[in-house]
């Protein structure tokens, strides 16, 4: 028994080289780092084709991907590196997130409206989505049923309960906006007229893909969570890197005093996530440093050497 777990957890892993998933984790954070750089956080070679409002929102993104993005992808390569099976934990954040900041940022430009020389930098955006689909698709397989912790139901119905609130709330904030257009052609802050294709994209992005993922996760998380765990962990790897990623938007947003600020989105967002990281750290409660279980399976590993 033990033999075939042992083949089958290789067959697992060499769904894609090792040596692949390490190079786009590393290539990864190597183009994330530099889109920050030259963005208009730092250096502003990189001038987005957006408005003084996208160009803050832009800000707080960057900021994030230096701190929870670069971090993630470099300690995931580095862990695969070394064949620790930490490395999946690190590397299953990303994907998602890379994909929807790829697509926003590379392809949600006013082409027409505004100054800027995004399209030069169109090939790290690209390169951006093409790391995101490897990651994707090298890392769910890492996971098994043995991964997934063991779960409280009552603790865990009152979580899905709040974050589907919150999901709700995001949801309603967001279809007044698309009524708000559709029937007087602008939204109330103004943010419509001025970024017409990032408004779309924003949208199309969160009603599209964002909240049913946020629906899909919290169902799975109630109903399977060891089956479709390696599934709920990729979503909230999304709804924490997203969600931090808004929050710091707002912020910035807030300090410049930005008229497209939204009230009902610096209450909401912030909340969500709380609760994303809430989750996250309740996913994976059994693999941290401190726990017991993880402590009691670095015994047992160290006595299997031993031996």
């Amino acid at each position: 028994m033990a033999d075939s777990q042992t083949a089958s957890e290789r067959r697992r892993e060499d769904l894609l080289p090792r040596s692949l998933l390490i190079g786009m984790a590393f290539l990864g954070a190597i183009v994330v780092a530099t889109l920050a750089i030259l963005g208009p956080l730092f250096l502003g070679a990189i001038q987005y084709r957006t408005s003084q409002s996208g160009i803050w929102q832009t800000m707080g993104v960057d900021a994030v991907n230096l701190i929870i993005m670069v971090p993630a992808l470099v300690i995931g390569g580095v862990l695969l590196l070394l064949r620790r099976d930490g490395a999946k934990y690190f590397l299953i954040l990303t994907p998602v997130t890379l994909f929807s900041l790829a697509l926003e940022a590379g392809a949600g430009q006013e082409w027409s409206l505004y100054p800027g020389n995004a399209e030069r930098y169109a090939w790290l955006f690209i390169v951006e989505v093409i790391v995101a689909l490897v990651l994707l698709i090298g890392t769910m397989p890492l996971f098994s049923e043995r991964d997934a912790p063991r779960f409280r139901k009552s603790g865990l119905r009152l979580y899905v309960a709040f974050v589907t609130l919150l999901l709700v709330l995001f949801t309603v904030m967001w279809l007044q906006e698309l009524v708000q257009v559709a029937t007087t052609g602008n939204t109330a802050t103004g943010s419509y007229a001025n970024s017409p294709v990032a408004f779309w994209m924003v949208r199309f992005m969160d009603l599209g893909v964002t909240i049913p993922l946020g629906f899909l996760g919290m169902y799975l998380l109630l109903t399977r969570p060891e089956r479709a765990y390696s599934l709920v962990l990729l979503f909230f790897g999304f709804f924490v890197t997203m969600g931090t990623s808004v929050t710091a938007m707002g912020l910035v947003m807030l300090v410049n005093h930005d008229p497209e600020a939204q009230a009902g989105a610096l209450m909401v967002f912030p909340l969500l996530t709380v609760m994303a990281w809430a989750g996250l750290l309740y996913l994976v409660k059994d693999r941290l440093p401190w726990s017991r279980k993880s402590r009691g399976a670095r015994g047992r590993a160290a006595a299997a050497e031993a031996k």
